[in-house]
C-alpha cells in the first residue's frame, strides 16, 4: 500500500505544475518537471524545459486560455506514479470572422518519478475526448463555420483550428475516442511503464 503522503505529494505536483502554467507562475511550473522530461500535447512535442519555456512564449503572445482540472487518480510502484484526471482546455479563437469559446475536453496522463526524495513529472501527454464550441457573441451567425478548412479531422479539431490559425503545428495522430485501438495503446503504455522493473 502506497504511503498516503506520496500520494498527496504527487497529486501537489500534478496540480502545481497546471495552476503554474495557467497564472503564469514559470518558475512554479519548471519545479514540477524531471530534468528529462517529456512533453506531448496537441501544439508541443518535446522537454518539459522547453514546454515551460513554451507555455510562457504562448503566454506573451497573447493566450489566456486555461484548464479546468478534475481530481487525480494516482497508481505508486516504488519511485514511480501515474497519475491521470479529466481536463477541460478553455481557449477562445476566432475562426471564419467568428470569435468562439472553445471546450477541448481530454484526460491528461502524467508519469512520474521520485528524485532525491522529491516527486516530479517525467512524462506529460494528454487524450482529447472532444470540442465543444460556442460564440461569444450569441447572436453570430455561425454558417461561415461549414467553410473552415481544417488542419484535422479529429475530436480536438477546433482547438486545433484556433492553434493552427496563430501558427502552431497540431499533431494529426493524438489519441481519441476515434481511434480506440491508439487510445488502448497509448494508456497501456503508461501503465506497462508504471510496473517495469526499476532495478
Amino acid at each position: 500500500m502506497p504511503d498516503p503522503s506520496d500520494t498527496a505529494a504527487v497529486i501537489d505536483v500534478v496540480l502545481r505544475e497546471r495552476a503554474g502554467r495557467d497564472t503564469a507562475q514559470w518558475d512554479q511550473m519548471r519545479s514540477a518537471f524531471a530534468a528529462d522530461a517529456h512533453v506531448s500535447l496537441s501544439w508541443f512535442t518535446g522537454t518539459g524545459a522547453e514546454f515551460v519555456d513554451a507555455s510562457k512564449d504562448m503566454y506573451d503572445r497573447g493566450s489566456r486560455g486555461f484548464h479546468v482540472v478534475g481530481a487525480p487518480s494516482v497508481e505508486i510502484v516504488g519511485g514511480r506514479a501515474l497519475a491521470h484526471e479529466g481536463v477541460t482546455v478553455h481557449a477562445r479563437g476566432t475562426l471564419a470572422c467568428i470569435e468562439l469559446d472553445i471546450a477541448s475536453h481530454g484526460r491528461l496522463y502524467q508519469r512520474l518519478i521520485r528524485v532525491d526524495g522529491q516527486w516530479r513529472i517525467t512524462d506529460l501527454t494528454m487524450l482529447y475526448y472532444k470540442d465543444v464550441v460556442s460564440p461569444v457573441n450569441p447572436a453570430a451567425d455561425l454558417s461561415a463555420l461549414a467553410r473552415v478548412e481544417f488542419p484535422v479531422d479529429r475530436p480536438y479539431k477546433y482547438l486545433a483550428a484556433v492553434l493552427d490559425s496563430v501558427g502552431y503545428t497540431i499533431g494529426p495522430d493524438l489519441p481519441g475516442p476515434d481511434r480506440p485501438e491508439l487510445a488502448a495503446k497509448y494508456v497501456a503504455a503508461h501503465h506497462t511503464w508504471l510496473h517495469e522493473s526499476q532495478g
